[in-house]
């Protein structure tokens, strides 16, 4: 696989784009990097690191490249995504260090439509430190825009 910027694949934009890299994605599975750091400067505490929460979010942003890369290979535009919901989010840690390289992993299970549901974990050094089970809705185009409008009294 040919190294594709990771902000090619997001509609996320600094500061709030918390991945480094897609590092693999072979079908149902993907796998991305951040080092945390200056680009999680928003989020991270006193001390320089990263809230263990924060976690959902580096796996919902994995979910994304995931979809920007299927995206890409039918010819499509990056597309904005909705995370539904969270379960059984586990974290070991209460926080992630300054200067861990966390990769993160998800794993599509199942997909109906524009839903899906992924399996996710953070690996910090190569090890588990969370985990959790995320959905999401992935809305067509010009879909997002109707979802989003006000409605009327």
């Amino acid at each position: 696989m040919n190294e594709i910027a990771i902000d090619a694949l997001l509609p996320h934009q600094a500061p709030m784009l918390l991945l480094d890299r897609l590092l693999d994605y072979q079908g149902p599975r993907v796998c991305c990097e951040t080092r945390v750091g200056e680009r999680h400067a928003l989020l991270l505490d006193a001390d320089g690191a990263l809230p263990g929460w924060v976690g959902i979010e580096l796996m919902a942003q994995t979910i994304a490249a995931w979809a920007g890369m299927r995206g890409r290979e039918r010819g499509e535009p990056v597309r904005i995504g909705m995370l539904l919901g969270s379960r059984q989010y586990r974290s070991r840690v209460a926080a992630f260090a300054p200067g861990d390289r966390l990769t993160i992993e998800a794993e599509c299970l199942l997909e109906d439509g524009a839903m899906a549901s992924f399996e996710c974990r953070i690996l910090r050094e190569g090890q588990p430190c969370a985990e959790a089970r995320l959905s999401t809705y992935l809305p067509a185009e010009g879909e997002l825009a109707q979802l989003l409008a006000p409605s009327s009294p």
